[in-house]
């Protein structure tokens, strides 16, 4: 009975923190928290008994982090071995403890998600890569799945997250039950995002930044938070304009707030209560 209390109150404190609010900033007590996490090995990962699988955390909310950690506390199959909110340090903390399981934000301090599920897999193939976004979009699904991620899950579907490690362990995909409906929608209309067919040739690095350019973002702020140079962000806008047969920067900014506009007015379609 305790146990199922204590799932209850992580998941309403997942769905209750699960929003961004303001500019994205590194947690610093929790990177130099995890900081001790490099030089020593989690309690209970090995040793007489059972051997646990060890589970990295990577997301930029705090509470949402905390949240999951705390599911992960209630299981006898997994322990946490490092968590963070800044894609560097979550590169130290898979490097050193080769953890089997990650779970990762789509959106983090300094980084795309994205980005840095490709250079898991690239790192250790073998490691299962569950994909944690903040709500439930079947494009970002698609993306996750297509860089190597073998779950994904919202933030509301957190009751979900043990069950999906047993599954991608096992080698099966996971998809959670709120998002599998929009994704067999978006299949069966043939495109990622109706009326933007053009947008579907943009990398997944370009439709990061097309997506930081529609919510107003200038490039100096880009270039800061992606970690690049200026050069490169204009380099990026440049083949951005090409794909999308567009002139001017202008062109290319209203062309990235129409895009989102329409993605966020297709989700509340698909699922009111994503808002």
């Amino acid at each position: 009975m305790q146990q199922r209390k204590n799932k209850r109150h992580a998941a309403r404190a997942l769905k209750r923190h699960g929003k961004p609010a303001g500019k994205l900033q590194p947690d610093k007590r929790t990177v130099y928290g995890s900081k001790k996490l490099l030089t020593q090995e989690p309690d209970g990962v090995s040793g007489k008994g059972l051997t646990k699988a060890k589970v990295l955390v990577v997301h930029r909310i705090g509470f949402v982090r905390a949240g999951v950690i705390s599911l992960i506390g209630e299981s006898v199959q997994f322990v946490v071995c490092g968590e963070t909110d800044a894609a560097p340090l979550a590169r130290e903390l898979f490097l050193r403890h080769k953890p089997n399981l990650v779970v990762i934000g789509l959106r983090l301090c300094g980084a795309d998600g994205i980005q840095l599920i490709k250079e898991f897999r690239s790192l250790n193939p073998v490691a299962a890569i569950l994909a944690l976004s903040e709500y439930a979009d079947p494009f970002s699904a698609q993306r996750a799945f297509r860089a190597g991620a073998r779950a994904y899950l919202t933030i509301d579907d957190a009751p979900e997250l043990l069950r999906a490690f047993d599954k991608i362990l096992g080698g099966h995909p996971h998809v959670a039950a709120s998002v599998l409906p929009l994704i067999l929608s978006n299949f069966a209309a043939g495109t990622k995002h109706s009326g933007y067919p053009d947008v579907n040739n943009l990398s997944d690095r370009e439709l990061e930044i097309f997506s930081f350019i529609g919510r107003g973002v200038s490039v100096s702020e880009l270039a800061s938070e992606l970690h690049v140079s200026v050069k490169t962000i204009e380099t990026h806008q440049m083949r951005m304009k090409e794909k999308l047969a567009l002139h001017t920067a202008a062109e290319l900014r209203q062309k990235a707030r129409e895009w989102l506009a329409k993605s966020a007015v297709s989700r509340i379609r698909e699922d009111p209560e994503s808002e």
